[in-house]
C-alpha cells in the first residue's frame, strides 16, 4: 500500500472535528431492523435531503461521494454503469430495492446492476453496508449491499417536480403519500429524458413505484410494486466512443424492470416475532450492437433476455433486542434466465442459452450485549444450490462504545457468488465447470459523534478467490488466481456555524494481483472530496461539492486489438442553489461540472461539459 500518497488526505480528515448523526433504524445487514449502535458492520445511510444535496438529478454522481463506493460510467446517460465497492468487481455488490434483489445473472456483466435504472426522485433513503454479507443474504453479497428504499407510507403529502436542462434534459414527476382508513399508501411516478449531453449517448425512462402498509394490534402487512421502462443508446463499450470509433452506429437497448414484495409480520408474544416475505423480480431486455470496426475486434451482435426471480423467506426473531436476541429462519430462491442472442461473423451464429437454478437456505444470527456497551454478533448461513456443493458463510462482528462519543467496530465475514448464467451458459465463452467466487473480508474502525460533528474512519482487507474472468487466448471464462484489496476510508461532517455545514470524505484501495500482469479496469486507487452547505435564511440555501478522482486503467479495441491506457485523474465541482419562494414552492438551479473540466470516463468517451438544470418543486 502506498502510504505516502495516502497520509496527507487521512491526516486532514482525522485532524478536523466532525458532525452529529441522529439514531435511526437500519433494515439492511440484519434480519430485523436495528439502530446503528446494534450493527457492527460499516454502514452509510443517506436520507432524501442528504441525497439531493449530493446531487439534485443523478444517483450516480451522489453515490460517488460515499467513501469506498465508486460508480464507473461509460460516457453520458446512455452508457452502462458499474459499481465498485472497496475496489471489488462490479457484480460483487448486491443491489436491493425495497428488499427485492435487482441483480440479473443473464447479463454480460455477470449480474452487475446498472444504477441508471433508478430515478433519484423515487428514493427516500439509501443504506450501504460494506464487507461480505453472504451470512445474511447468501450469494452475490461479496463486497457489500446497497439497499434503495422508496417513499414510505405515512404523512399526508403530495409533491410535484419538474426539471429542464441544457442538451434536451427534461424530467417530471408526482409523489403522494397518506392513509385511507388503516391502510397507508405512497407512490411516485417519474419520467426522464436525459437528452444528449455526449454525442450518441441518450436515455429515456418512466417509472412507477408504490407501497402499501396495514397494521393492527400484533399484525402488519407491507406491499411494494415497481415498474421501470427505459431505452438508451451509446457507442459500443471499448469502441473508442465519439472520438475514436470507426463507425457512427450505436448500441441500442430497450428494457423493463418489474418487482413486487409482500410481507406479513406477526408479534407472537413479547419475545417472538415472525416475518414471512415473498418477492418477485423480472427483467426483459432487447439489445443490439453494431460491433466494433474492424469486426475482428467485436462483430455485430444482439440478444433478447428474459430473467425472473422468485424468493420466499421465513424469519423468526427471538429474545430481547436490548440484551440478547437471535434470528432463525429459512429461505428459498428460484432463478430462470433465457437469452436468445446472435452474432454476425459474417454468417449469423445463434448464441442462445437457458438456465435455471433453485437455492434453499437456512440461517441463524445471534446478537448479545456482553456488557452494556459491548455488542457481539455472529451469523451462520448454509445455501444449497442445484448441481453444486452447499456453501457455508459466516460472519462475526463486534461494536464497543468507548464513551458517549466514540465507538469501535470490527468485522470478519465470508462471501460467495455463484457463477452467472452468462458465464456458465454462453455458447462461445461459457464454461459450465466454473467454481463459485469467494471472499474473506475484515475491517475495523472508529466512529465519533457529538452534537455538532461526526466522523468515521476504517481499515479493510478483502481476499478473493476464483474470480471469474475472460481468457482471450482460450476464448472462454475461467477462474483467476487470488486477488487482494486493502485500504482505508474516512468521512467527516462538521457544523461549522449554525448555518454552515462542511463535509469531507476520502477512500484508498490498493488492488494486489500477484499472479497476473493485467489490471482491473475503471477503478481509481483513491477518491476524495469536500462539500459546503450554506443556509442564508429561510428562503435561500447554497451547496458546493468537490470531487477528486485518481487515474484508472481502461481498454479500447477501436484499432482491432485490445489496447490498455491510463485515464487521467480529474477534479469536478458541482453547485446548486435553492430558493424557497413560499412554504409550498421551491426553485432550484444546478450547475454540473462547474469548472467545465474536460475528462474521460473511458477511452474516447468524454464527459459532458458544464451543464445547467432548473428544478421546480411544489408541495401540498
Amino acid at each position: 500500500m502506498k502510504n505516502a500518497r495516502l497520509t496527507p488526505l487521512m491526516l486532514a480528515l482525522l485532524a478536523t472535528p466532525a458532525l452529529s448523526t441522529t439514531e435511526e433504524l437500519i433494515i439492511t445487514g440484519s434480519y430485523s431492523p436495528v439502530t446503528n449502535e446494534q450493527l457492527s458492520s460499516s454502514v452509510s445511510v443517506i436520507n432524501k435531503a442528504q441525497l439531493l444535496l449530493l446531487s439534485n438529478h443523478s444517483l450516480i454522481d451522489a453515490l460517488r461521494q460515499v467513501p469506498s463506493l465508486w460508480v464507473e460510467e461509460q460516457g453520458g446517460p446512455g452508457g452502462v454503469t458499474s459499481i465498485n465497492l472497496r475496489g471489488s468487481e462490479a457484480n460483487h455488490t448486491l443491489v436491493l430495492l425495497d428488499g427485492v434483489q435487482l441483480n440479473d445473472p443473464t447479463n454480460t456483466r455477470g449480474g452487475a446492476f446498472d444504477l441508471k435504472g433508478i430515478n433519484i426522485e423515487s428514493i427516500e433513503r439509501i443504506e450501504i453496508i460494506r464487507g461480505a454479507q453472504s451470512a445474511i443474504y447468501g450469494s452475490d453479497a461479496l463486497a457489500g449491499v446497497i439497499h434503495i428504499i422508496t417513499q414510505t407510507p405515512g404523512k399526508q403529502s403530495t409533491t410535484l417536480n419538474a426539471s429542464i436542462g441544457e442538451e434536451g434534459y427534461a424530467s417530471t414527476g408526482v409523489a403522494a403519500s397518506g392513509t385511507l382508513g388503516q391502510v397507508g399508501y405512497a407512490f411516485n411516478i417519474q419520467t426522464t429524458d436525459a437528452g444528449e449531453p455526449v454525442r450518441g449517448s441518450t436515455a429515456e425512462n418512466k417509472e412507477f413505484a408504490g407501497r402499501l402498509n396495514w397494521q393492527q394490534e400484533n399484525h402488519a402487512l407491507n406491499f411494494s410494486y415497481r415498474y421501470f421502462d427505459g431505452e438508451r443508446t451509446s457507442f459500443p463499450e471499448q469502441s473508442g466512443g465519439p472520438e475514436y470509433a470507426q463507425q457512427p452506429d450505436l448500441d441500442e437497448a430497450e428494457y423493463t424492470d418489474k418487482s413486487a414484495a409482500l410481507s406479513w409480520t406477526m408479534q407472537v408474544n413479547n419475545f417472538w416475532q415472525s416475518k414471512t416475505t415473498a418477492s418477485w423480480y423480472q427483467r426483459d431486455e432487447n439489445q443490439t450492437s453494431p460491433g466494433i470496426l474492424p469486426y475482428d475486434a467485436v462483430p455485430p451482435n444482439g440478444a433478447v433476455i428474459d430473467f425472473e426471480r422468485t424468493q420466499f423467506s421465513w424469519i423468526n426473531t427471538l429474545g430481547d433486542q436490548q440484551k440478547m436476541w437471535a434470528n432463525i429462519g429459512v429461505e428459498t430462491k428460484r432463478e430462470d434466465g433465457i437469452s436468445q442472442g446472435y452474432l454476425f461473423a459474417p454468417d449469423v451464429f445463434p448464441l442462445n442459452f437457458a438456465l435455471d437454478r433453485e437455492i434453499n437456505s437456512a440461517f441463524i444470527n445471534v446478537n448479545a450485549y456482553v456488557v452494556d456497551d459491548w455488542l457481539v454478533q455472529a451469523s451462520l448461513r448454509r445455501d444449497d444450490a442445484d448441481n453444486v456443493s452447499a456453501n457455508d458463510s459466516g460472519h462475526i462482528g463486534t461494536r464497543y462504545k468507548i464513551n458517549d462519543n466514540i465507538s469501535w467496530f470490527a468485522n470478519w465475514g465470508q462471501g460467495f457468488k455463484l457463477p452467472s448464467f452468462f458465464a456458465l451458459g454462453h455458447p462461445f465463452v461459457g464454461n459450465p465447470d466454473l467454481l463459485e467466487e469467494t471472499v474473506t473480508t475484515m475491517d475495523t474502525g472508529i466512529e465519533y459523534t457529538r452534537d455538532l460533528s461526526s466522523a468515521r474512519f476504517s481499515v479493510f482487507n478483502h481476499k478473493y478467490k476464483n474470480l471469474i474472468d475472460y481468457d482471450g487466448e482460450n476464448n472462454t471464462n475461467v477462474n483467476r488466481p487470488p486477488v487482494k484489496t486493502q485500504g482505508v476510508e474516512a468521512e467527516l461532517n462538521w457544523q461549522l456555524l449554525q448555518n454552515l455545514q462542511w463535509r469531507l470524505h476520502g477512500s484508498y484501495a490498493d488492488i494486489d494481483m500477484p499472479s497476473s500482469e493485467t489490471h482491473l479496469l475503471g477503478r481509481p486507487q483513491s477518491t476524495y472530496g469536500s462539500a459546503l452547505n450554506y443556509t442564508l435564511d429561510d428562503a435561500w440555501s447554497f451547496n458546493v461539492n468537490y470531487l477528486r478522482v485518481d487515474e484508472r486503467f481502461a481498454v479500447s479495441r477501436y484499432t482491432g486489438v485490445g489496447v490498455e491506457e491510463i485515464l487521467d485523474a480529474y477534479n469536478r465541482i458541482d453547485a446548486n442553489a435553492r430558493w424557497n419562494i413560499n412554504a409550498n414552492t421551491q426553485l432550484g438551479l444546478t450547475l454540473e461540472n462547474l469548472a467545465d473540466e474536460t475528462y474521460y470516463t473511458d477511452i474516447g468517451f468524454p464527459t459532458a461539459g458544464r451543464m445547467a438544470k432548473l428544478n421546480l418543486r411544489l408541495s401540498f
